[in-house]
């Protein structure tokens, strides 16, 4: 089932759905929602639900600042979403990993232009739940240098696709941006799903047509745009993926990561050798 046509259509009715703002019905998602995957309104920045005017309004819900405290240290490299780290390891040679048995190639991911920058570097993969809090937000300090848009394919990527898709992050809509530091290079792609169909970016006006926002992607937010550890990024519509790459694994340590760990957006992924 997971090698059918892509999910675009039902892509954009469910979209359409999750957008509507007739009353009863974003009620009835919301508390459909909630009941089915209890997050905890104790974080959520406001928890009333007649706030929020539409099911997508609430699911981006914003959190309280001291539900996720963010690690200011200057080696801390901190998670940018919330979710599980699914993969991780070094890139080897222009390859990255996915499900531990397909390669594919950092030119098709994030463009032949930065291929010789990530090249034997290092990689993580965290995969976001429904349940998980949906902003992405920025993991360390930096001039944003590139923003573009990719893909067009919305497979799920769940485990199981993960499993059974090969190339599925190269095949699926993405974004990219690319950061620059004083301390190291590194990007982070936010990878689209069925029933995703929008990565919004903190610059965008969040116009519902598909081709404004690819156009908002690819012009980016202004050349050496800085953007403070903790700053958000970008939101999911649904759950989806975010791949981190950095330049040198040796510039990083590595003993706080394992696999299926579950992360917070702010707390520690890493610490950069400084």
């Amino acid at each position: 089932m997971y090698k059918m046509i892509p999910h675009i259509f039902l892509t954009w009715l469910l979209g359409s759905i999750a957008n509507s703002k007739i009353v009863f019905l974003k009620n009835f998602l919301i508390k459909l929602f909630i009941k089915f995957y209890k997050p905890d309104l104790n974080e959520v920045l406001i928890p009333e639900l007649s706030f929020y005017d539409s099911y997508n309004a609430f699911f981006i819900r914003k959190l309280r600042e001291e539900s996720r405290p963010i690690d200011h240290s200057e080696s801390s490299f901190v998670s940018p979403v919330d979710g599980e780290i699914v993969d991780y390891g070094a890139i080897n040679a222009t390859n990255l990993i996915q499900a531990k048995k397909y390669d594919y190639p950092i030119a098709e991911l994030i463009g032949m232009e930065w291929e010789d920058t990530y090249s034997n570097g290092f990689f993580i993969t965290i995969y976001l739940a429904p349940t998980d809090y949906h902003r992405i937000h920025c993991p360390y300090e930096g001039l944003i240098k590139q923003t573009k848009h990719m893909g067009s394919y919305l497979y799920s990527v769940n485990k199981k696709a993960q499993e059974t898709i090969p190339n599925l992050y190269i095949k699926n809509e993405r974004s990219v941006i690319h950061f620059e530091s004083q301390k190291l290079k590194y990007a982070l792609v936010s990878v689209g799903a069925s029933i995703v169909g929008s990565i919004v970016p903190f610059w965008s006006e969040e116009k519902d047509s598909r081709k404004s926002l690819i156009k908002d992607w690819n012009q980016g937010p202004g050349e050496n745009y800085l953007i403070k550890k903790g700053q958000e990024l970008a939101h999911f519509r649904m759950g989806s993926t975010v791949i981190l790459l950095l330049e040198n694994k040796q510039v990083i340590d590595l003993d706080s990561l394992k696999e299926n760990k579950l992360v917070k957006f702010g707390s520690k992924l890493f610490s950069i050798q400084i």
